[in-house]
């Protein structure tokens, strides 16, 4: 039997919505943010919807307004399974961190998943995840997975994790080094008691909210299970926002760099507050995280903007160095110094470049060259 219930989107309205009457044991909620994925939905909430038997999870959609046949989709997807779908909407586009937090709002699960709506979950993820919770009741679990823009069988095995798998592991520091080493922070491949997330809400209209997020909740994390496998195919796409920030050819996008420089502000202290005794190789996986970013930016910033002249490229570099370096546990120039003692110097190039066109010197002398007549 099926009640009216109030479900409340993120900008205060509320919209009747009928819903099964809940369930009083919940272990996960799959949380999916909606927009404008219409050829994608059926395929991933029905990869999801496969794996689920009578009771213990459920699935949040949460269509932030699109303009396509999502809607709809949605309609279909819990007719299909009025027991397990959850729909919620926004009545404007409110963007995916407006509609990330209010699914964290009306999540009921001990744990919740973020699955985004073009993904697929692979066969046997939900049956892997619920055994490691039986046996351990971890707060975070970490899984392994596949990327590519074709089929499932086509896409490459990626790990998300540079640590210890298959067992239970108490130790913080293990986990910050391990992410932060493996550089994958994204949200889908961490499945987290939800008490975790309290007071930790996504970034409204700000692009990279699963950085500015993810290294904060794995802070609090007391416990992680690191499962070694592939449980999300994650889908290379031409027209998702990461694809367009990083392919697109003679543009560069000064607010979402802006974005992604600023992702981990506030983390540098975070850290030491948490872990005032962290090791150097600890630090030094953040400090590598921040370097590289920066050097994806300037790579970036370069390739697009070179005519603008030496004045303005050196002033842009200097401000993101800046800011990426703002968190930095150690310094752009140890980390440069790091590459080349462990023997990096294809990375120690790299930074050490960026680092040398932050310097007035180096562009003096760059700009005689393009003087001097051919």
């Amino acid at each position: 039997m099926q009640d009216d219930v109030d479900v409340r989107p993120a900008d205060g309205g509320t919209m009747a919505v009928p819903v099964v009457a809940e369930s009083a044991s919940i272990w996960l909620s799959l949380l999916v943010p909606v927009y404008n994925v219409e050829p994608y939905l059926l395929e991933c909430i029905g990869s999801v919807l496969d794996q689920i038997g009578d009771g213990g999870v459920e699935v949040v959609l949460l269509d932030d307004a699109s303009t396509d046949g999502s809607p709809m989709r949605c309609e279909q997807l819990r007719a299909i399974r009025p027991d397990i779908v959850r729909l919620l909407a926004h009545p404007l586009n409110r963007g995916v961190s407006a509609a990330r937090n209010q699914l964290l709002d009306e999540a009921r699960g001990d744990y919740v998943w973020f699955l985004d709506s073009d993904d697929i979950l692979l066969p046997g993820a939900i049956a892997g995840l619920e055994a490691i919770v039986a046996a351990h009741r971890p707060d975070m679990v970490l899984c392994d997975y596949r990327a590519g823009s074709g089929g499932v069988e086509d896409g490459a095995a990626m790990a998300s994790f540079d640590g210890v798998a298959g067992r239970l592991e108490t130790d913080c520091e293990a986990l910050v080094q391990g992410i932060f080493s493996a550089r994958r922070l994204h949200l889908w491949s961490k499945i987290c008691r939800r008490e975790l997330w309290d007071g930790i809400r996504f970034p409204v209209g700000a692009c990279f909210e699963d950085v500015a997020t993810v290294p904060w909740v794995v802070l609090r994390t007391r416990s992680h299970y690191y499962a070694a496998e592939p449980w999300v195919f994650y889908r290379r796409r031409p027209g998702s926002i990461m694809a367009r920030i990083a392919r697109t050819r003679g543009a560069f996008d000064t607010r979402r760099h802006d974005d992604l420089a600023l992702a981990l502000r506030g983390f540098g202290e975070a850290l030491e507050a948490a872990l005032p005794h962290a090791g150097v190789e600890t630090r030094l996986a953040v400090s590598r995280f921040c370097a590289r970013e920066y050097v994806k930016i300037g790579k970036r910033l370069l390739g697009a903007r070179w005519r603008s002249g030496w004045g303005y490229l050196r002033g842009e570099l200097r401000r993101y160095r800046r800011l990426a370096e703002a968190d930095s546990p150690i310094g752009f120039d140890g980390v440069a110094r790091h590459y080349l003692r462990r023997g990096k110097p294809v990375r120690w190039a790299a930074l050490a470049l960026m680092l040398l066109l932050t310097r007035s010197s180096a562009w003096v002398r760059l700009s005689r060259r393009r003087s001097v007549p051919g």
